[in-house]
């Protein structure tokens, strides 16, 4: 079946023909509610990065609160397949906690970055309470760079999942202090750290860079960064998003530089917002920018064999559902009249759900099949991790 997948994605790539219903298919017929063409021309081809038998450098984007009819949306709204659809692998991905069928984003960053599933508002901890290690710290054991990119603040679950250990999710200052004392980040960068923030990791020997520019400049083993270019994404507005993919791109250049390879985890963070504010106009902002960052990632490494880029959530935010296509123009009619008759969808809640998210491969023909449920068609969400240190370790 693996195999057969593979050969439809490459056949259906070069017949520009692409699907949007959900993460069950890689690739298919662009279609509305009812599967229906409503796009008469594919405006990007696919980046399809070379398998690679042993991977120097592994990324891995995490759309926060991004499900697979967030994906389905997001295409309808820009008329053409989302960026992450045009990866040739693909599966489903369970992402119950510990403790809940609904998890949380402490214990779903920490089953991404641990493999071990834990109590929702745990981070980096096993629900005994021990701390976990990383795939972060697996990458620096083996001599390469690492990086943590998130639009939202430093001590969000999501960076701190791959960071820092804490008992509470709300232990910020618990949480940032760990994250500083392990120093094997080499790269960070969010939206806001406060003064005492800096401070914690200016004394664990981390370079504050204040804007993008200094990136490259930059001959510290050790840099962080608070980008007001960035934070603009967390308004509800567009343009201040598109600084996603220029954040990441910059993460790129300067983790490249280590000659052994890198380990990149990047957070589009406020597409949950977006949902649990039920707000499409601020999710698809969101999602579309973080698109862009997928496409930045692609663009830097289609010449390079030694890369592998991951493209997952952590979870699905407000319970979406789809009854007909979303365009510019439905938007604007529901926002001009207000019309909240779910004509074209509905948001059944402002939390989280137990929807099953999508998980999109490019660089590495993964056999899903070898991993938790022993299908080609659904992994667990601390399988994402044993994946990526089975391709640091070129297993």
């Amino acid at each position: 079946m693996k195999k057969f997948k593979r050969w439809l994605a490459l056949v259906a790539a070069g017949m520009m023909v692409f699907s949007m219903s959900s993460c069950d298919n890689i690739l298919g017929m662009f279609g509305g509610s009812e599967g229906e063409s409503t796009s008469e021309e594919v405006k990007e081809e696919p980046i399809i990065l070379e398998n690679v038998k042993k991977a120097k450098n592994v990324i891995l984007m995490i759309g926060d609160g991004m499900g697979p009819n967030q994906i389905k949306v997001g295409a309808q709204y820009k008329g053409s397949p989302l960026v992450m659809q045009g990866f040739p692998y693909q599966t489903k991905v369970e992402t119950r906690s510990a403790s809940s069928l609904v998890t949380d984003s402490a214990a779903a960053a920490t089953a991404l970055a641990t493999g071990t599933r834990t109590t929702n508002g745990v981070v980096g901890k096993a629900p005994t309470g021990e701390e976990l290690q990383t795939i972060v710290d697996i990458a620096h054991e083996l001599g390469k760079s690492t990086g943590v990119i998130a639009t939202e603040e430093i001590y969000g679950a999501t960076p701190m999942g791959f960071m820092g250990h804490a008992d509470n999710r709300s232990d910020s200052i618990d949480l940032v202090q760990s994250a500083a004392a392990s120093s094997n980040v080499n790269f960070f960068a969010s939206t806001k750290i406060s003064g005492l923030y800096i401070d914690t990791f200016e004394v664990a020997g981390y370079e504050q860079i204040k804007n993008l520019d200094d990136v490259s400049e930059s001959t510290s083993e050790k840099i962080f960064g608070w980008y007001p270019i960035i934070a603009e994404a967390v308004s509800m507005s567009a343009e201040g998003a598109i600084a996603f993919d220029r954040v990441v791109y910059e993460a790129l250049e300067y983790l490249s530089k280590d000659e052994d390879g890198f380990f990149l985890m990047a957070e589009g963070s406020h597409i949950d917002h977006g949902g649990h504010n039920n707000d499409m106009n601020y999710m698809l902002s969101e999602l579309l920018a973080f698109d862009d960052g997928v496409k930045a990632v692609l663009e830097w490494a289609k010449d390079r064999d030694d890369t592998v880029v991951i493209v997952t959530a952590d979870h699905e935010t407000g319970g979406l559902e789809l009854y007909g296509d979303i365009t510019e123009e439905t938007l604007f009619e529901l926002n001009d009249t207000n019309d909240r008759t779910y004509k074209y969808f509905e948001w059944t809640t402002t939390g989280h759900s137990d929807t099953e998210v999508c998980c999109f491969v490019n660089g590495a023909d993964i056999d899903f099949a070898s991993y938790s449920f022993g299908t080609d068609e659904r992994i667990k969400n601390t399988d994402i991790f044993q994946i990526m240190k089975d391709l640091l370790e070129g297993k």
